[in-house]
């Protein structure tokens, strides 16, 4: 007989040509950082051109099951490595995050305490203090932001959501998904002890930063005609709002906190607001600029 008690994760990583990143994820997901935890699989979902991802996890983690992705973005690998799954709960994790110890325990104890909820979000921290205003990192330190660097969902919701939109092929999935959740009025709970560390990235077009160009706007324009009624979500008055505090607040603070590094692309970022601004103020009035 089943022993219901016992919960089987899927933990899905999504992987593109960072083979030494996946190396440190895999091994922060090992028996002993998780404590003994049993009741689990890894999943690496793989993007990359080479063969670097896949020769390193065949040979050092015998144990984790690699695929291919569907190479149209992080939505699609996501949604590639749920279709391999096999547990009752999945748990998304990025591949340059470093699952804490007792990472896995943490989310069941919460599953098993609260029985109802079906989605449940775990900590995200910087690895250090900010340098420039030229990296980032998606931290989570409060929660309500549902981002897919440290999910777990119930498999039987996922699916029955159709997944992550594949539309969006560099960013939005992640929101775009949070938004459906509410709106069919899924509750979530943030786990603070379900943590993860995820280093700062650059945010400039170089090194491990595989993002193009104004992704953005065209990510932000994908959202807006999926959802044309979602004012003030993305309002333009948001967008300018954002611009307005990176010239005025963000810029003079990151010239005495960083010593001017990242400063021009803090104001190049704080202009891409202005212009979402107007992305967003066209696009609700049935303009055609873009």
């Amino acid at each position: 007989m089943k022993d219901e008690s016992i919960l089987f994760f899927s933990v899905i990583i999504p992987t593109f040509e960072r083979p030494d990143d996946l190396r440190i994820c895999l091994n922060s997901l090992s028996k002993e950082i998780q404590l003994g935890f049993q009741s689990y699989e890894i999943i690496v979902t793989d993007d990359s051109k080479s063969e670097e991802s896949r020769r390193m996890a065949e040979k050092e983690f015998p144990d984790v099951s690699w695929g291919k992705g569907k190479h149209n973005g992080p939505a699609g690998n996501r949604n590639a490595g749920v279709g391999r799954a096999k547990g009752e709960w999945i748990v998304f994790l990025d591949d340059d995050c470093i699952a804490q110890t007792g990472y896995l325990n943490a989310y069941a104890e919460a599953i098993k305490a609260n029985p109802e909820i079906q989605v449940f979000e775990g900590r995200i921290f910087a690895d250090r203090p900010r340098k420039t205003w030229a990296e980032g990192c998606p931290e989570n330190e409060q929660g309500g932001m549902l981002w897919t660097s440290n999910l777990c969902v119930k498999r039987r919701l996922f699916i029955e959501m159709g997944g992550l939109d594949e539309r969006f092929q560099i960013a939005y999935e992640d929101v775009d998904f949070a938004l459906r959740l509410k709106q069919k009025e899924v509750n979530s709970i943030f786990v603070s002890e379900a943590s993860v560390c995820h280093p700062w990235r650059t945010l400039k077009q170089e090194g491990n930063n595989w993002k193009k160009a104004g992704y953005q706007f065209q990510e932000l324009l994908i959202f807006l005609k999926k959802h044309p009624d979602q004012y003030p979500l993305h309002s333009a008055k948001v967008f300018v709002k954002h611009g307005f505090r990176g010239l005025i607040k963000e810029v003079p603070y990151g010239l005495f906190e960083f010593m001017g590094k990242g400063t021009f692309f803090k104001i190049l970022k704080s202009f891409q607001s202005f212009y979402c601004a107007l992305i967003v103020w066209s696009f609700r009035k049935n303009a055609r600029f873009f």
